[in-house]
């Protein structure tokens, strides 16, 4: 069974408006379940807003928005080469959660045709007494079955903004 972890070491980045929050998460996972012992890690976003939320890779947003400039700079010419071009990330999907009914749909690209999920699954986090202290941050564990894996979360309620 893959196991996956989600070590969150919850950052306060970016406070536009009182509404508006993203959040950095260091991301650890193992790809293939064969080799339990290498552990990759990844940085992700969590940006919330008054409508939802959405959780993707930095690395993977950044190469996207990238190539959409490298497009939209070429968009003149008849042939854009993308050949050379390469994504960086591992985390190729991201995931949106709409308010107020909770809507949940998962985003990942397969070829060229990018596909839709809807989750219809309820995530059930159990909070845990266990408490350690990550960087700067008082954080608490919490667990969660889902999907056939266990998830692990550290959070906090600190604040800190840049």
């Amino acid at each position: 069974m893959k196991k996956m972890t989600i070590l969150f070491s919850l950052i306060m980045a970016v406070m536009t408006n009182a509404q508006n929050q993203r959040f950095i998460y260091e991301y650890k996972f193992i790809i293939d379940s064969t080799a339990k012992d290498k552990q990759e890690s990844e940085t992700m976003y969590l940006d919330i807003v008054s409508k939802g939320s959405k959780f993707y890779s930095k690395d993977y947003f950044e190469s996207d928005s990238t190539m959409q400039a490298i497009v939209e700079k070429d968009n003149q010419s008849i042939n854009i080469n993308l050949g050379n071009f390469k994504f960086k990330g591992k985390i190729r999907y991201n995931v949106e959660k709409m308010y107020p009914g909770y809507a949940i749909n998962f985003f990942t690209v397969l070829g060229s045709d990018e596909y839709q999920i809807q989750e219809d699954r309820k995530q059930v986090w159990k909070i845990l007494p266990e408490k350690e202290k990550i960087g700067e941050f008082n954080t608490q564990k919490a667990i969660c079955d889902f999907a056939g894996r266990k998830w692990t979360a550290w959070f906090t309620t600190d604040r800190w903004a840049l």
